[in-house]
Parts: C-alpha cells; sequence; structure tokens
C-alpha cells in the first residue's frame, strides 16, 4: 500500500510546539531566543530529560564562551546604534546644509532680479534724457540757424536741466 499526503500536517505541528513554548510572558521574545529554547526542549525530549544530557566539553565550553558572545553581541548592538544615531544626525544636518543653500539661493535670485529691474529702469531714464538732450541740441541747431533767440534760450534751459539732473 502506498500512502499519499495531503495535508500540512509536518510544517503545522511545528507552530503547535511554537505556541506551546510561548506563554504570555514570553510573546515578545526574539526570534533567535524562541528557536533557542524549542532547541533546549528538543534535546530535553531526545535525551529523556534535562538530568538525562551528557555533558560534554564542547558543551561546557559552549556554557563557558556564552556570556562573552552575550556581551559581544549587546557591544554589537550597541555600535550599531551608535552608527544609526549618527546616520541619521548626518541626514538631519544635510538637510539643514540643504535648506540654508536654498535659501541663500532664493535670496540671491531676489536679489537679482531687483537689481535687473534697477537696471531697466535706469537704462529708461537714460534714454528719456538722451532723447531730450538730442531734442534740445537739434532744437538749439535749428534755432541758431534761423537766428530765433526765443527758442534758443528754451534749448538752453533744456540743456541746462538735463545736466542738473
Amino acid at each position: 500500500m502506498v500512502f499519499q499526503n495531503f495535508g500540512n500536517a509536518v510544517a503545522e505541528c511545528g507552530f503547535s510546539v511554537n505556541t506551546a513554548l510561548l506563554s504570555r510572558d514570553r510573546i515578545l521574545l526574539d526570534e533567535t531566543t524562541t528557536q533557542a529554547l524549542r532547541l533546549v526542549k528538543e534535546t530535553f525530549q531526545l535525551h529523556g530529560g534535562p538530568t538525562a544530557v551528557p555533558v560534554t566539553r564542547s558543551l561546557i565550553s559552549a556554557v563557558r564562551h556564552a556570556h562573552s558572545k552575550y556581551l559581544s553581541y549587546l557591544e554589537n548592538e550597541k555600535q550599531k546604534t551608535a552608527l544609526e544615531a549618527a546616520c541619521k544626525k548626518e541626514a538631519t544636518q544635510t538637510a539643514e546644509h540643504l535648506d540654508i543653500a536654498r535659501k541663500k539661493t532664493k535670496d540671491l535670485t531676489n536679489q537679482l532680479h531687483e537689481v535687473e529691474q534697477q537696471e531697466r529702469m535706469q537704462s529708461q531714464e537714460q534714454d528719456i534724457a538722451q532723447r531730450l538732450i538730442n531734442e534740445a541740441a537739434s532744437k538749439f541747431s535749428t534755432a541758431v540757424k534761423t537766428g530765433d533767440m526765443q527758442t534758443a534760450t528754451v534749448a538752453q534751459i533744456m540743456l541746462d536741466s538735463e545736466k542738473i539732473s
């Protein structure tokens, strides 16, 4: 006879063992801790209880080095946390520097716009003044040629007023 397994009984058995290990107090344990508890429980079941587990040199060595490994793990976690904090601080500083640079760029852009606007206004004023001077010079020249002293005087006043402003 050939039997076919149509279910997930083998995989689901692991879930029930883990559920039995995790009481209310242990529900928040890390995955590695849960695996270690399961390993201890399976070892006890394999040997028939905690007193029947053979004490070997490798077991004694593992027990002796367990605390130093734990301290090493804690130190690594501390360094990892410090590195993450340093990266976060650096990212914050970079963001602050970027905001400052953007603000400076915006301020400089506004200043440039104002200077360009002032230059356009001055250029327009210069064009108007140049037209006035050209017109006054033309009137003065025409007045001198025709001998019209009244027009020459007006042209002279126009030229003098431009020199003042």
